[in-house]
C-alpha cells in the first residue's frame, strides 16, 4: 500500500524553533487502528483462541477502545512525525514537544510538534578570508637539544657516593601530604626519579638536591596551576622523601659511534642530518595545522548564527561519551576519574560548554560554506566511509542510512574545510 501524502503545515518561530502541525488522512488512522488491535491480539488471552487469532472486534471488547487509541497513538504520531519531516525538508535538532488531538476512527488525526531546528547561518564575506601561513625553521640549536636528548636516552646511569644534583636519577620513596590526605599514594613505594625541573612540581628537585644516599627530608612546596587535581592547585603540600641510591648519568661521546649506537646513519653528521629532517617534519606539520586551525577559526568567527541550546548540550554529551569510552579503554570508569580529578560532571559540562559551543558554530560554518559552494561527495567515498565507520557491526537497515548520512555529512565538511584553505590561499576564484 502506497504512503500517503500528509497535510503539514509549518511556521517558523524565533530562537531556531519551527511548530509543525500535522493532519494524517484517515485511511492511515485506521490502518494504525489495525495494526494496533493485531499487537494487543498477541498480548491479550480472548477465551477460545490461541494468542494472536482472536478476531480484532473480541480484542478490542476485551482491552476497550481507550487502550487501542493509546496503542495507536504511541506507535503512529512518531512514524507521522518522521514523515512529517522527510516531507518538508526540516532538520530538526532535538526531540519535539507534542500536542496530540483526539484519535477516532474515519477521521484524520491532527497534532503540533513543537521542535528544535538547524539555525540560518549568514556566511558573511567569506571569500574575503586570509590567514597567514606559518612556516617554521628549524634551528641549529633544536638539532643540537635533539642530539644531546639522544645521549640522555642512551645514558648508562652510575652509583657515586656524593649528594645529589640537578640531572641525577635518584632511587627514593617520595610522598606527597595535604594535610592527613595522601597523594599520589600509588607511587609511595621506591621509585626512580630524574632532578629535572621542566618535568616535576616547582620546588621538589631544589628540596632534594644535595641530600646523600640514606638521608631523608621533608620541605613544602606550593602545587602548580596546571596540577591535575583542581581543587588542589596553589595548595601548599608536604613533602617526604628518603634517598636510597644516588645515580649520575654517563653520556655516550658525541663522536660517530653515537650514529651507531642509536642506529641512524654511521656518523655524527647523518645523525645530525636525520634528526633535523625529523623536526623539520615535525615542523611542517605544527605549521600546516596551525595553519588550517586559523583558517577555520577565522571561517567560524565571520559567520552568525544564533545557537540552539539543544545542539550545544548534545555535542557536550557527545564529548562526555567519548571520553567515557577512552576511559573504558583505559580500565576506568568515569565516576573514578571524577574522584581522580576532583570534578563533577555538572562541573565537567559546564567546562566544556564553551569550546562546545565554538564547535558547534565551526561545524554549522562549514555546512554552510559547502551548501554556498554547491559541493558534493562522490557515493563511492560516501560507502567507502560508512562501511569504515560500520566496522564491521551487525546494523539494521535503519542505522545504515543513519550511518551514510553521517559520512556524506563529515565528507562535506572536509570537502568545505579543503575549499577554504584554497579560498585563504588565494587559490580559488569564484566563478
Amino acid at each position: 500500500m502506497p504512503i500517503s501524502e500528509l497535510s503539514v503545515d509549518v511556521e517558523r518561530k524565533p530562537g531556531s524553533l519551527a511548530v509543525l502541525r500535522v493532519e494524517a488522512p484517515p485511511d492511515d488512522v485506521q490502518a494504525a487502528v489495525s495494526d494496533s488491535l493485531r499487537r494487543l491480539a498477541s498480548r491479550v488471552r480472548v477465551p477460545g483462541f490461541r494468542p494472536g487469532k482472536a478476531p480484532a472486534a473480541m480484542v478490542e471488547r476485551a482491552v476497550g477502545w481507550d487502550a487501542v487509541r493509546r496503542e495507536t497513538v504511541e506507535h503512529l504520531v512518531p512514524e507521522l512525525y518522521a514523515r512529517a519531516l522527510e516531507q518538508t525538508g526540516v532538520e530538526a535538532v532535538g526531540d519535539p514537544e507534542l500536542d496530540v488531538g483526539e484519535l477516532e476512527r474515519d477521521q484524520p488525526l491532527v497534532f503540533s510538534a513543537t521542535v528544535t531546528v538547524r539555525p540560518d547561518v549568514h556566511l558573511g564575506d567569506y571569500l574575503s578570508i586570509r590567514v597567514e601561513e606559518p612556516a617554521t625553521e628549524v634551528s641549529d640549536d633544536q638539532v643540537d637539544e635533539a642530539i644531546e636528548e639522544v645521549r640522555r636516552r642512551h645514558a648508562e646511569l652510575r652509583e657515586v657516593e656524593r649528594p645529589a644534583q640537578a640531572g641525577d636519577v635518584l632511587r627514593c620513596t617520595l610522598v606527597m601530604r595535604n594535610g592527613d590526605q595522601l597523594l599520589s599514594a600509588e607511587e609511595a613505594g621506591e621509585r626512580d626519579l630524574e632532578l629535572d625541573r621542566e618535568s616535576l612540581i616547582p620546588g621538589i628537585v631544589d628540596g632534594i638536591i644535595g641530600l646523600s644516599a640514606g638521608d631523608s627530608r621533608t620541605f613544602d612546596v606550593t602545587l602548580p596551576d596546571d596540577y591535575r587535581r583542581e581543587e588542589l592547585r596553589g595548595s601548599t603540600v608536604t613533602v617526604d622523601v628518603t634517598v636510597h641510591a644516588v645515580r649520575e648519568q654517563e653520556l655516550p661521546p658525541l663522536d660517530d659511534s653515537l650514529a651507531a649506537v642509536d642506529g641512524h646513519g654511521s656518523t655524527l653528521e647523518e645523525l645530525r642530518a636525520h634528526y633535523r629532517e625529523r623536526l623539520e617534519a615535525a615542523a611542517n606539520e605544527a605549521d600546516r595545522a596551525r595553519f588550517e586551525g586559523d583558517a577555520l577559526r577565522a571561517l567560524r568567527d565571520v559567520v552568525t548564527v544564533d545557537l540552539p541550546e539543544v545542539m550545544v548540550d548534545r555535542e557536550i554529551e557527545r564529548e562526555l561519551a567519548d571520553l567515557e569510552y577512552r576511559l573504558a579503554s583505559l580500565g576506568l570508569t568515569l565516576d573514578k576519574y571524577l574522584e581522580l580529578s576532583g570534578q563533577t560532571v555538572e562541573k565537567l559540562r559546564g567546562e566544556r560548554r564553551e569550546s562546545a559551543a565554538q564547535r558547534v558554530k565551526l561545524d554549522l560554518a562549514l555546512d554552510a560554506l559547502a551548501a554556498a559552494e554547491q559541493l558534493e561527495v562522490d557515493e563511492s567515498q560516501v560507502n567507502r566511509e560508512a562501511t569504515r565507520l560500520a566496522e564491521r557491526r551487525q546494523l539494521t537497515a535503519a542505522q545504515r542510512r543513519r550511518l551514510r548520512d553521517i559520512a556524506r555529512r563529515d565528507l562535506r565538511r572536509r570537502a568545505a574545510g579543503q575549499r577554504l584553505l584554497e579560498i585563504v590561499r588565494e587559490e580559488f576564484v569564484a566563478t
